[in-house]
């Protein structure tokens, strides 16, 4: 038989354990080493930043950050900085941290490093993070096509970009509006004046598929819409840009003429890496088995690439944007 007071006892001695709710436990501390600029740059930083903001936000968590000054010594620096805080893991925001990850990933082993939208170091300790563009590209395909009046689309890339206009946004093109012609055009500078090129030859969509800056397209798109030379019966014309890739300066005039941004969600990217620190996991998806490369690749799958629609002229094709979301699942980077 029990004596009096063991169910009193037994509470007494569980009661702390049951009063001490999860967040009291001491919060995890993730290192974040920004590129040059910090905060403010209305890019990659300002993406990453935001998926710091909502991981506090919401998780048990701290970060630890740090802002380059754009120097290779410079970004080993950062990085040991916060090596030597004991964060984990320690995530490196843009490719031209790539160099100093790799070094720093040799000399500390037994610290993880997070590589964001690069996936050229291939060490154990180090996982890549990368979007699927090539998706991206097929979405600003489909959007492109929906909305051209002339029948006319085309993408501005560099060389190495041309996979994206052959496997994403022709395809987007194609499989949404077959009436619709798509075309490339080859730029590694003076974009504007290309954009005015393609709009003399009759294009009404233009997406840039280029890192840098998309405001003097916009602005030369919005020069060509608003000029008083310009026909009425020409249709105008519209700009798909890319987020965080480029920075965008949209005013009260050209803010009509941008028709839609795909977005490479580096937020949700810096969050769900936050999260998964908190259970003591990791991405370790084959990126290149060849090269050994290990992490993740966000795709439209998990909303790590998205089509952020900007024009009401878009808004009947709410139905064909969504098909075009679940047919750019099958394309492959």
């Amino acid at each position: 038989m029990r004596k009096p007071g063991f169910l009193a006892l037994l509470f007494v001695l569980l009661f702390p354990l049951l009063a001490t709710p999860s967040h009291a436990a001491t919060p995890q501390v993730i290192g974040i080493a920004y590129d040059i600029g910090g905060r403010g740059d209305s890019g990659f930083n300002d993406a990453a930043a935001a998926g710091v903001d909502r991981a506090i936000k919401e998780l048990n968590i701290k970060f630890e950050s740090t802002v380059t000054l754009g120097t290779q010594a410079d970004r080993e620096t950062r990085l040991l900085s916060l090596i030597e805080k004991g964060v984990s893991p320690v995530i490196a925001i843009g490719g031209d941290y790539a160099s100093a990850v790799e070094i720093s990933a040799q000399k500390y082993p037994d610290t993880q490093f997070v590589l964001i939208d690069d996936a050229s170091v291939a060490h154990l300790n180090v996982t890549s993070i990368v979007f699927a563009e090539t998706q991206g590209a097929y979405l600003a395909g489909a959007a492109a096509a929906l909305a051209s009046k002339s029948g006319k689309v085309a993408m501005i890339v560099n060389e190495k970009g041309s996979k994206l206009f052959w496997n994403g946004f022709n395809v987007g093109v194609r499989n949404t509006k077959k009436s619709v012609k798509a075309s490339i055009a080859f730029a590694n500078k003076n974009y504007a004046a290309t954009a005015d090129d393609l709009i003399a030859q009759g294009v009404d969509v233009i997406y840039l598929g280029i890192r840098g800056s998309s405001t003097d397209v916009l602005d030369e798109i919005t020069k060509s819409n608003l000029s008083k030379s310009r026909k009425k019966s020409a249709p105008k014309v519209y700009l798909i840009s890319v987020t965080p890739d480029q920075f965008l300066r949209v005013t009260p005039d050209s803010k009509e003429f941008l028709l839609a941004r795909v977005e490479k969600r580096v937020d949700t990217a810096v969050f769900n890496l936050a999260n998964a620190a908190v259970i003591g996991s990791q991405y370790l998806d084959i990126i290149d088995q060849s090269a050994g490369i290990y992490g993740h690749r966000f795709s439209v799958a998990d909303d790590g690439v998205t089509l952020d629609v900007r024009s009401k002229l878009l808004a009947p094709f709410s139905k064909q944007i969504a098909l075009a979301k679940k047919q750019a699942l099958q394309i492959k980077d």
